[in-house]
């Protein structure tokens, strides 16, 4: 039933948003990434592990289009997908950060009664990059078209999230780590679970990937 798939939307939505940013300093021309990510947003006293693999391509000196896949979503029931750009605004100068920005959508497809939901998206990365090391600051926020029908009346049109995070890119190699906060601007709420907070409002967790270069 199509309630029940919009039940758990709750929890997928905060899955979906518990992996690290994808690209922060777009890719060169004609790159390509593919990587896979685990983030580990705090419930209860435990961890929800969300797995995801994704792909990226440089299609310009300045802009990097990528696509990705949440697997563990498939045990809740829905097939998430989800793509969109990365590109350059500012480069770095001196003590001044480089500046990017990313645009796209995630979207759910019930694989009980192929209910349907989208989520389109954007955010602004921060960035100071010196040899193999990058350093990042991230906002990005959801736009849900939908939140009306959301239970209980907290169903939200935005969705933001900020995060920190460290990444080494050397030759054909790249790892990544990040510390996100969901939604800091309420508390959130998935039926008989309770999800830690920083300074009494979001979510939050510690996600990593991994990703090659070629």
């Amino acid at each position: 039933m199509k309630i029940k798939f919009f039940a758990v939307l709750g929890t997928l939505v905060l899955a979906a948003s518990c992996t690290p940013t994808k690209v922060v300093v777009p890719l060169e021309e004609g790159q390509w990434q593919i990587g896979v990510t685990q983030g580990r947003p705090q419930i209860n006293d435990g961890y929800l592990p969300m797995l995801g693999a994704y792909a990226a391509k440089g299609v310009s000196a300045t802009k990097t289009n990528y696509g990705g896949i949440q697997f563990s979503s498939l045990f809740l029931g829905a097939v998430q997908l989800e793509g969109g750009s990365v590109a350059a605004l500012l480069p770095q100068e001196g003590f001044r950060p480089g500046i990017s920005y990313s645009y796209g959508a995630q979207s759910f497809l019930s694989t009980r009664d192929y209910a349907f939901r989208f989520y389109p998206e954007a955010g602004v990365n921060a960035y100071f990059e010196n040899g193999p090391h990058i350093l990042n600051a991230s906002v990005n926020t959801w736009l849900d078209p939908t939140w009306f029908l959301s239970d209980f009346g907290r169903g939200q049109l935005l969705a933001p999230s900020v995060s920190a995070g460290y990444r080494l890119r050397y030759k054909w190699f790249e790892a990544q780590l990040e510390y996100k906060i969901l939604n800091p601007t309420r508390e959130l709420q998935i039926p008989q679970n309770y999800i830690p907070s920083t300074s009494g409002l979001g979510g939050r967790g510690i996600y990593w990937g991994i990703a090659i270069n070629f």
